[in-house]
């Protein structure tokens, strides 16, 4: 049976659609307001920090990954406005255990909580519950993504200078409550997901998430490891206030640039748009050691900020694209990336004792480029079906 505030739709999104964005913008700047001074807060907690820190940076992706399978069935059991009071809920909690941790294990389990949240898959059945057009509403979602990645380190540091950090997260905890009861009621009439008739083609959805894994792992390889070459290249240029500003400036270029993304993405096939950013970003990270100016760095970093920025709303169109189930589709991309996060790190840093830090900036364009080799196993005739579906 379907429930009432399952179906049908409401007349105005715009409400809806900015509620959505400040819940996604808040549930980002939460967890990373905490990521970069990570370590240096569970130094204060417990003598063995290396092994806590260890826990506390792979717990929200381990009940990430955990519950991946759960959210087909749990999307046929609670409606979407449901499941936002949910995510809210969870991710408040999150906020508020890691605002009162006084020992790791608590910091630990405040973690473990924020990935059982499942905003990644709930906020973008959300946006594209809202927006008929698929890649308008990830990319819409991607400029929420892209605002907390930028605001969330600033406040954060701010917060951890004045030994304020728990009052942020608190606060965070508070403003995600209101963003998402305000979330909720907006999407009280809206599906879930469409009916559809046909299975999923793994032919197509299986090189489409090992292409957003190798993108993921990629990207992650280069964040991890731009700053040991930065520093190695030339450390009287590229001090620490430099290298946040361009990571800084990477985030400000990807919220300009997400709306022609969205236009592309929903003109032409998702695979091309998610082909032409992998592509794009293998150059750039492959490029990025050759020696060049401050300058030709700086333009890199713009252009890396542009094209990675298109990675995932790509993606999420064409796996939503390749079978029925979008709740299962969304699920198993968001899986993609994060295990994607997990492996690019540890695959860069096995080419950082042979060939230094050039060489995992080198690895993490050879993943991106594998994740646009992946691709060239989808056939053309499924292609042109998820574009027409997608459409």
């Amino acid at each position: 049976m379907i429930r009432p505030d399952r179906v049908g739709h409401g007349s105005k999104s715009g409400p809806g659609l900015a509620a959505l964005a400040a819940l996604q913008a808040l549930v980002t700047i939460a967890p990373l307001a905490l990521l970069p001074f990570l370590g240096l807060h569970v130094v204060t907690m417990s003598g063995s920090p290396a092994a806590w820190t260890a826990l506390a940076l792979a717990a929200p992706a381990v009940t990430t990954l955990a519950l991946t399978p759960a959210w087909t069935r749990l999307a046929r059991r609670f409606s979407l406005s449901e499941l936002i009071l949910g995510t809210g809920a969870l991710s408040a909690v999150s906020c508020g255990l890691l605002a009162l941790a006084a020992d790791p294990l608590t910091l630990v389990l405040g973690r473990l909580v924020q990935g059982a949240t499942g905003s990644g898959v709930v906020l973008a059945l959300a946006f594209r519950s809202l927006t008929p057009q698929s890649g308008r509403s990830f990319t819409l979602m991607q400029q929420a993504v892209s605002a907390g990645c930028l605001v969330g380190p600033i406040v954060g540091g701010l917060a951890f200078e004045r030994g304020q950090l728990g009052t942020l997260m608190l606060t965070c905890g508070g403003l995600i409550l209101l963003a998402a009861a305000v979330a909720a009621a907006a999407c009280r009439k809206r599906l879930v997901e469409p009916e559809r008739g046909t299975e999923p083609d793994r032919r197509t959805a299986l090189p489409l998430l090992g292409a957003g894994m190798c993108g993921s792992a990629g990207a992650f390889a280069f964040i991890a490891f731009f700053p040991a070459w930065a520093i190695a290249h030339d450390p009287e240029i590229y001090t620490p206030g430099l290298i946040g500003l361009l990571h800084s400036l990477s985030w400000l270029v990807a919220l300009a640039i997400l709306p022609l993304w969205g236009r592309g993405i929903d003109a032409v096939a998702p695979v091309a748009a998610l082909a032409l950013s992998l592509l794009g970003c293998a150059l750039a990270f492959a490029a990025m050691p050759l020696g060049l100016s401050l300058t030709a760095v700086i333009a890199l970093r713009l252009l890396q900020g542009a094209l990675f920025s298109g990675q995932a709303p790509a993606l999420f169109a064409a796996v939503e694209a390749a079978g029925p189930s979008r709740v299962a589709a969304i699920a198993r991309a968001r899986a993609s990336l994060t295990v994607g996060q997990l492996i690019g790190p540890f695959a860069a840093g096995l080419m950082l004792g042979p060939f230094g830090p050039g060489g995992a900036l080198w690895a993490a364009a050879g993943l991106s480029l594998a994740g646009a080799v992946t691709l060239l196993t989808v056939q053309p005739r499924l292609v042109r079906d998820a574009w027409s579906r997608a459409r």
